[in-house]
């Protein structure tokens, strides 16, 4: 289904109608049943508890800003070179200090984290500092929350909870009571102490009032290149240092955010026309509500009228000045990372072993697949023990100081890009996720409690960050800005949450051209996963035959088990059925033939409603296994299999068809595993070896004995 609201009607009465009855089925209109929080995610931190916590307390403005990987290569942070107006609390050692986030850009690379302070340059403010824990830098301690923003041009200031109405009185007021002592003062800060002077007007700067009389559509989408046309009288005959401001659906729009530069696409006396931005200058998204116009004078106009803005696709930035590349925002897409068409998500130790926990993700992850088709699945019995750029989708219950204090749940998106010429394309190249440990957390199916945070309800919201869609000002959305203690939003919504994800998903089945797989989406008929496992064992008999084995733990609507079997992970075959007893059982199925090498299974579990979902994949060797690489073709991941009959090592050299060698490494190997994950060529290879696409020889050394495999490298 396709949405296409922004065309829908042409006269002004229709058109206002329509944005009335889709703003009230929404919510937009509406008072919510529960006060929501103000942010997404976050629990408030009172101004004593960051007082309190903050081993620095500064008023000051980022002047530059550099991102870098760890030494591990796992995580890009950025530091940022703050230079210090005012102390509050602690005394910094010079007059600047250096202050880490999480996330940024290396090139081509960038992590973005959602419920994480991301600064911009320029920007001024109170930080709330301590040491970090990964590093020697100052933090920001509770993230979005130990940073007060500063509105230079309104003298005024905001966190995620609260509006400061004057920076002198309110700002400085509330700091020095919670403190206790006075400011002071390290050096002047000019850019303030000019815009809190009080404004000298003349005649003749004031003679441009500028006035909207109309928008146009009323109804849009954000991040997606759709165009607000603004009339009026007094915008000025061009731009200069005019723009347009949107409400922040960040914050549900108690602030506005203004556009790139790049994002205007005409300005005159009396219209502009400007694409909804779902990455703004100073960050934040374009939510619903009225649209400002501030002209060159400069001079505000705040529209009569209200847009909705019914779904968001989440943007990254980038410029590039060697290039002539201005910054500009672009659509990532989602692709075909595990060679099964999408992306598939390991937990951690502690999630998997959280049952309730566990199952309340799989519920939500079948959510959005069954309704706008991504191809997201799970594995079981692989745990990940943190959240990196290591190729796996990561899911975990984050370690203490490993989460913002007061951060419910985040996800990182890990982006990569290419460039051809100008032409500049970013894709989604892993999906990782954090979440609180609380004693809190309702993980369902029952409801919450006004004392309890719906577990199914954050994590479902969480997903629609993975799956590039941003916040809304649209209380009955589930991409809608905030959360509240007892509040459950569990079910997408058609008009905005389904909607997006169709959009992102029909953008992502054609790949970008940088050699990069399109996703492909789920089946209708076959796109949950079984939230409750079914446990599919395997093994070879003596007589060369395979024996399946499982157990189910409830038969709700099942009909027949269709076991599948594929001799590379990716192409299934069916080579039986078996029909389920409706009751918890378990079954054997015994394949009298199976193929020589590798073996890998699957349960098709077909329900009576005509829906089917897959079981995890087990793999057994076949009669004549010995050594193997699969998947092959691949990527730089892949793995070994290796039968052995003692705990040996195995030297491994890396080959081209032409004799060159690339890299040598070793491997342990044991009787007790058949399998060993490979990475060909680590990204932080001291050696900076180049990395080769085509056909690599691999060749391996025992004590005893040797040989060669040979392995098709595609990226």
């Amino acid at each position: 289904m396709k949405y296409r609201f922004t065309r829908s009607f042409s006269s002004p009465q229709k058109n206002f109608l329509f944005v009335f009855l889709l703003a009230l089925s929404l919510g937009f209109l509406s008072t919510p049943a529960v006060q929501a929080q103000d942010a997404c995610l976050l629990i408030p931190l009172s101004l004593e508890e960051r007082m309190q916590a903050a081993e620095l307390v500064v008023e000051g403005k980022v002047v530059s800003q550099r991102s870098f990987w760890d030494d591990q290569h796992h995580n890009i942070y950025t530091a940022h070179q703050v230079e210090v107006f005012k102390v509050f609390k602690g005394t910094p050692v010079s007059t600047t200090v250096e202050i880490v986030t999480e996330g940024g850009r290396v090139g081509l690379d960038m992590h973005v984290y959602s419920s994480t302070l991301q600064l911009k340059s320029q920007q001024q403010g109170v930080f709330f500092l301590h040491t970090s824990k990964k590093n020697a830098r100052y933090a920001v301690y509770g993230s979005m929350q130990g940073f007060i923003k500063y509105n230079l041009s309104g003298g005024t200031g905001k966190d995620p909870f609260t509006t400061y109405s004057s920076i002198p009185l309110e700002v400085y007021g509330a700091l020095t009571r919670v403190s206790g002592t006075s400011v002071r003062t390290v050096k002047a800060n000019t850019e303030l102490d000019t815009a809190l002077k009080p404004k000298v007007t003349l005649e003749n700067q004031r003679r441009q009032i500028p006035l909207i009389t109309n928008l146009s559509p009323l109804v849009l989408r954000a991040g997606t290149g759709d165009v607000l046309t603004i009339t009026g009288t007094n915008f000025g005959t061009t731009r200069g240092t005019g723009y347009v401001e949107f409400r922040n659906a960040d914050d549900g729009g108690k602030t506005f955010i203004k556009p790139l530069a790049t994002d205007y696409l005409s300005w005159s006396d009396t219209e502009i026309r400007v694409k909804v931005p779902s990455y703004g200058i100073d960050g934040g998204t374009a939510g619903s509500g009225q649209v400002r116009v501030v002209n060159n004078d400069p001079n505000t106009a705040t529209s009569a009228l209200s847009i909705t803005i019914f779904y968001a696709h989440s943007n990254v930035g980038y410029k590039d000045d060697d290039r002539g590349i201005p910054e500009q925002s672009y659509q990532p897409r989602l692709i075909d990372q595990n060679r099964q068409g999408g992306y598939t998500f390991r937990f951690g130790a502690s999630f998997e072993s959280n049952t309730p926990a566990l199952y309340a993700f799989k519920r939500s992850m079948n959510e959005w697949s069954c309704t706008t088709f991504v191809n997201w699945n799970t594995i079981s019995n692989a745990p990940v023990a943190t959240t990196a750029e290591d190729n796996f989708n990561s899911v975990i219950f984050a370690n203490t100081g490993d989460l913002p204090a007061n951060v419910l749940g985040r996800t990182i998106s890990r982006y990569r890009g290419c460039i051809t010429g100008t032409v500049v394309n970013f894709w989604v190249r892993e999906i990782d996720m954090e979440y609180a440990r609380r004693s809190d957390w309702q993980y369902g199916p029952d409801a919450a409690t006004n004392r309890q945070f719906d577990f199914q309800s954050v994590v479902v919201h969480e997903l629609g960050h993975g799956h590039q869609l941003s916040h809304l000002i649209l209380p009955r959305a589930v991409m809608h800005y905030a959360v509240a203690a007892g509040q459950a939003s569990r079910t997408l919504n058609a008009e905005t949450d389904i909607a997006g994800g169709r959009y992102v998903v029909e953008r992502s089945v054609t790949a970008p051209p940088c050699n990069v797989s399109p996703m492909v989406p789920k089946t209708a008929n076959a796109c949950a996963i079984p939230v409750e496992l079914i446990d599919l064992e395997g093994e070879l008999t003596a007589d060369n035959r395979v024996l399946l084995q499982w157990t189910t733990q409830q038969e709700n609507g099942i009909t027949e088990f269709a076991i599948e079997r594929s001799p590379d992970g990716i192409t299934y075959t069916t080579i039986g059925r078996v029909p389920a007893r409706g009751t918890p059982a378990t079954y054997e199925f015994t394949d009298p033939a199976p193929l020589n090498q590798l073996n890998f299974y699957r349960l098709r579990v077909i329900r009576s409603n005509n829906t089917q979902e897959y079981s995890d994949v087990v793999q057994v060797v076949g009669p004549g296994f010995v050594r193997q690489l699969a998947p092959n073709p691949g990527g730089n991941q892949t793995s070994l299999y290796f039968n052995a009959s003692q705990e040996e090592r195995v030297q491994l050299a890396i080959y081209d068809v032409s004799g060159r060698l690339y890299r040598t490494f070793e491997i342990s190997v044991s009787p007790e595993s058949n399998r060993y994950d490979l990475t060909l060529f680590p990204e932080n290879d001291d050696e900076k070896t180049p990395i080769v696409r085509g056909l690599l020889l691999i060749r391996w050394t025992t004590a005893r004995d040797s040989g060669t495999l040979r392995y098709l490298k595609l990226e």
